[in-house]
Parts: C-alpha cells; sequence; structure tokens
C-alpha cells in the first residue's frame, strides 16, 4: 500500500494540473451595453451587440459553434467591441442616445423580436442594422465583414456578396 500512495498522488496531481490546464473554447468579451458605446467610441469600431437570453437554445448554439471559431472570433476582437443585452432584464436602466431604457426595452427598440439578435452600431452609437436569429458560421463571417470594411455604405449585401465571390446559401442549406 505505501508504494500505491506515491503513484496515486501523482497521478491525482497530474490529473489535476491537466485539467486546469484544460480551457474553455475563446469566445468574445461580451461587456456591458454602456461600456461597449463607450469602448466603440473611444476605439473607433464599430460596436456588435448580441441580444439574447439565458433560456435561448439558439443564443447558445451560436456561442458554442460560431463565435468560438477562430478565424472569426480573431476578426470579432480586430474591428468589433462586442456587447450584450439580456432581452429578459426588465429592470435596469441604461442610457443610449438621451433616453432611459431597461434592457428588454433596448432590445426592443433596436427591432428584437426574439433572440438571438444581433445589432450593428457605428462607433458613435448610431444604428446600423440588426440581424435577427441564429446564423451558421459560413453565412455569419460575410456579414461581419460587410459590416466592419463599411461596405453597406454604397452596396447593397447582395452586391458585397458578389463582389467577394460568395455565393449565397439557400434557406434549405441551413
Amino acid at each position: 500500500m505505501i508504494r500505491t500512495f506515491p503513484t496515486l498522488c501523482l497521478t491525482l496531481v497530474l490529473i489535476s494540473a491537466t485539467a486546469a490546464c484544460a480551457q474553455e473554447p475563446r469566445v468574445p468579451e461580451w461587456i456591458p451595453f454602456e461600456e461597449a458605446l463607450a469602448d466603440g467610441e473611444d476605439s473607433g469600431k464599430m460596436v456588435l451587440v448580441d441580444i439574447w437570453s439565458p433560456r435561448c437554445g439558439w443564443c447558445r448554439k451560436m456561442q458554442e459553434e460560431v463565435y468560438t471559431r477562430e478565424d472569426l472570433l480573431d476578426y470579432v476582437n480586430k474591428h468589433f467591441v462586442t456587447g450584450r443585452l439580456n432581452i429578459d432584464v426588465k429592470d435596469d436602466t441604461l442610457s443610449y442616445l438621451g433616453y432611459s431604457l431597461s434592457s428588454g426595452e433596448l432590445s426592443a427598440g433596436f427591432g428584437a423580436t426574439g433572440t438571438p439578435t444581433t445589432i450593428f452600431l457605428s462607433p458613435d452609437g448610431a444604428y446600423i442594422t440588426r440581424l435577427p436569429g441564429f446564423h451558421d458560421y459560413d453565412s455569419y463571417f460575410p456579414v461581419l465583414r460587410f459590416i466592419a470594411t463599411e461596405s453597406f455604405r454604397d452596396m447593397s449585401f447582395q452586391e458585397f456578396m458578389q463582389k467577394e465571390g460568395i455565393e449565397p446559401k439557400s434557406s434549405g442549406d441551413q
């Protein structure tokens, strides 16, 4: 028994060290909405707002399958400030463009009727557009590039896709 005790201790130490080194997949650093607005203005980056709910399975799916993709995450971190609004919260107070609203009211004001909904704002906080629903990597990444390159200012998304040589997915492909 004495000989196996050091082996058992060493095994437990190695298992603990392995578990401590194992990392969760990287995801965007979701910061509070008002902080994201301030950071967007300070950095000159577009603001990506994730409207979500803790009970939303599609929100979790997007977090686990889309935002964990290294190239997408690197692109988001380089070109956007990432904030979040919980559509279910009705008792907080946020300030946006001179209005005081709850997270739920602000989400509705952005046109979110469900979750997930992605809102894009310019660095000064002006509304650009919203993207409702879950979107897989292949359909989401071009939208990020369309916004980050400010192509939305002088062309439609369809024109952008053609220019980039990206074939649109049919609704049956998802």
